[in-house]
Order: structure tokens, then C-alpha cells, then sequence
């Protein structure tokens, strides 16, 4: 699962306190945790284009203690993260004229002005990506309890790459020294990079490193007819299989927000009823499918003190996406997760669908070409549309 603190939301280094992290880190393994993904927020590790802040690399050791005596492995996230239409972001990486619709710099949990700089091609972004990942692979490349880097969350959704090759290229740059230090890597995507054209080519990045991430939110659902359908979940990670190829997929699952997207009176079952069959159905069917991870996106729904910050403040589904609610008390959501995380499954191996496809065909006849490859995985049926010929 991604750590989002119950008192500060994402904000967790930020106003980073130990005895607060320790406790949620102890509660998060109880729970049958193994694995934890936390958000270094660029806004709070890289606040100068310098180095990093000492004092957020200290917490961040004082992180994996914690972790490491819990045996738990972390996956820590730095650079690009669009977090429910935001970025955390330092004054010098946000340009006052780069405004996006949809997309909002924050600096210190304060919406700025301008959007994010241009990070793939930028020289001054170039640098301070480069020596971020320098000086975190120096100090922490080793240590027992990471088992990976993610390298962004969903970096088209604040970012969108100019040209296929600037992600390509910016991903390279990083996954190389990373592997240099012979440490593993991820890159998380969005499954809208799977079901729009938006400059990204799953495969093009997944070559460089060693797991993609996909982001099930409720926009690619709905764009496969299935919002609160396990189905829907299922074909959107068979289909990101075929597009990343022989990669490890982690699939990144939302509850409440696709239940909130139905629409009121959509379905005779309420909302909380709707979000357990989801879960319930759609991790069977992630593991199935040779999915090897399945992410819950947020550990804890906030309390008062990030309900009205962002990105909260307009996302307001993402104030009841935690698999606990701010007083601890599990959700929906966590009712059905965290009995499935304390439960041992064998891994199936990937079964991607289609198994052949014409990626530029595919991409250059969205959203028909989508429609048709769900509408032949509904049917079950060999008579693939052209682009699978």
C-alpha cells in the first residue's frame, strides 16, 4: 500500500514526526502489510536546486529503521507525481506561464501560480533530477529495507511529454544510474496512458526498468465501460501487459472513488456495498490476471487537518479512499482489503490480452480501437480487430 498519513495526508514529510510514523508503520505491518510506497515530495526533498535537505534524508533513515525492523520493504517515489490533479512542487520547478487546466502547482500545501516546469528537457530540471537521485542512491542505495525506486507517479497526468521520446529519454537517464548502483526500479504510469494518446508508450519506458506501475483510477475505467466492474480492472491490466511486455506490472487500485463516479442511483446497491464486491472482485482477478503486485493507493483517509488542502480540497472522493478511515477505523474499502493482505496467494503467471497488437495502429485510432478490443475481451473471441492482425 502507499503511506498517506492519517493526520497530514501526503504531507507526510513535510511535517514529519517520528513517533506519529512509527506508530502508522507499526499499524500498517499489523495490518499484513509487506511492502510500503511513500511520496518524496519534490517540494519537500529538493525545496533548493542544490542538493537535497539533510534534514528530510534524516527522516527518511529514520523511515527505514522503522521499516526495517518491521520487515518492511519500501518503494520510495521521487520526481513527477500527480497526485489527484496536483504536484508538489519548489518555486524554481514551476513556471508562472506553463498554466495547464486540470493540473495545479502546490508549494507547502498553498496552490501556486503557473504550472510545472518542462522536467524531461529542461536543463535546470535535468540537473536537479540527476543529482536527487545521486545523492539518495549515495546515502540509501542498499539498504535492506528498500526493495525498489519508483522513479513518478502518473508523470504524463502533470507533465505531458511533448514527444514520445522525452520520457523515453528522461527515464533512461535515471533507471541507468539506479541500475548502476545495482539497485531495481519502477516507473508508475496511469491507465490513461493506456486508453488516451497523450505522448506515452508503455513500452518504450518499460524496457528501462524493472517494474511499470498502472494506476487504475476512475477515468480509464469508465473509459472501458466498467467503473465499479472488476471486469474492467482485469482488461485494463491485461491490456497495459500487452503494451509493457515482458515487464512485471504492479496494479495501483482505487475503491471509493469509482464507487463515488457511478453516479447516484446507477446501481440499487449503496456505495459502501458497491466498493467491497469491487475489491473483493477485482484483486482475485488482478492476481489472476499475472499482475506481480497489487497496490492499494492510500493507507489512511485524513483527518481535519488535510481535508481542506490539496489535493483534498477538490478531490473530495479522495477524502474516503483510505483502507482506514482518520480514526483508525478500517473502510469499505480496507474491510475487504486488509483481510485479502493477510492471506498467501501463489503468483500466476502474466496473461496479457491481446497477446499481439500493433501498438502505433492502436494509438492512432483511440478511442474506436480501445472500444473494440473490450468489446472482443467481453466476447471472449479469436476475431481480433485489425490492429491485432
Amino acid at each position: 500500500m502507499t503511506y498517506w498519513s492519517r493526520e497530514v495526508g501526503p504531507y507526510v514529510w513535510h511535517e514529519y514526526d517520528a513517533a506519529r510514523t512509527e506508530a502508522e508503520l507499526r499499524a500498517i505491518q499489523a495490518s499484513g502489510h509487506r511492502t510500503v510506497r511513500t511520496h518524496l515530495l519534490w517540494d519537500a526533498f529538493m525545496p533548493t536546486p542544490s542538493r537535497v535537505e539533510p534534514a528530510r534524508q534524516r527522516n527518511f533513515e529514520h523511515f527505514l529503521g522503522v521499516a526495517a525492523e518491521l520487515s518492511l520493504q519500501v518503494i520510495p517515489v521521487l520526481f513527477v507525481q500527480t497526485l489527484g490533479g496536483c504536484l508538489m512542487l519548489p518555486a524554481y520547478a514551476i513556471d508562472v506561464d506553463a498554466r495547464r487546466p486540470g493540473v495545479r502547482a502546490v508549494t507547502d500545501a498553498v496552490t501556486q501560480p503557473g504550472g510545472p516546469r518542462y522536467v524531461y528537457t529542461d536543463q535546470l530540471m535535468l540537473e536537479v533530477c540527476a543529482r536527487w537521485i545521486d545523492e539518495m542512491l549515495s546515502a540509501f542505495a542498499g539498504h535492506p529495507a528498500i526493495a525498489m525506486w519508483d522513479i513518478g507517479h502518473d508523470p504524463a497526468g502533470g507533465v505531458r511529454p511533448q514527444r514520445i521520446e522525452h520520457l523515453r529519454t528522461w527515464t533512461a537517464m535515471i533507471s541507468e544510474r539506479i541500475h548502476e548502483r545495482e539497485q531495481r526500479c519502477m516507473l508508475s504510469l496511469s491507465a490513461d496512458d493506456l486508453v488516451i494518446a497523450r505522448a506515452v508508450r508503455p513500452a518504450e519506458v518499460a524496457r528501462l526498468v524493472d517494474v511499470v506501475g498502472v494506476d487504475l483510477g476512475s477515468n480509464a475505467l469508465a473509459l472501458v465501460g466498467g467503473v465499479i466492474e472488476p471486469a474492467a480492472a482485469t482488461f485494463l491490466a491485461q491490456l497495459g501487459e500487452s503494451l509493457t511486455g515482458p515487464a512485471p506490472l504492479y496494479a495501483h487500485l482505487h475503491a471509493r472513488e469509482q464507487a463515488v463516479a457511478a453516479g447516484e442511483g446507477a446501481h440499487e446497491l449503496d456505495g459502501d456495498t458497491q466498493t467491497r464486491r469491487f475489491v473483493a472482485g477485482a484483486i482475485d482477478a488482478l492476481v489472476d490476471c499475472g499482475c506481480a503486485g497489487v497496490m492499494a493507493a492510500m493507507w489512511s483517509s485524513p483527518g481535519p487537518r488535510a481535508a481542506d488542502v490539496p489535493p483534498f480540497d477538490r478531490r473530495h472522493g479522495l477524502r474516503d479512499a483510505g483502507l482506514v478511515d482518520a480514526s483508525g477505523a478500517e473502510t469499505a474499502f480496507g474491510s475487504v482489503w486488509l483481510e485479502e493482505a493477510r492471506r498467501e496467494r501463489e503468483r500466476s503467471a502474466p496473461n496479457p490480452w491481446p497477446a499481439h497488437i500493433d501498438v502505433e495502429d492502436y494509438y492512432a485510432n483511440l478511442p474506436e480501437s480501445l472500444h473494440e478490443l473490450r468489446a472482443a475481451w467481453e466476447r471472449g473471441s479469436s476475431e481480433y480487430p485489425a490492429m491485432l492482425r
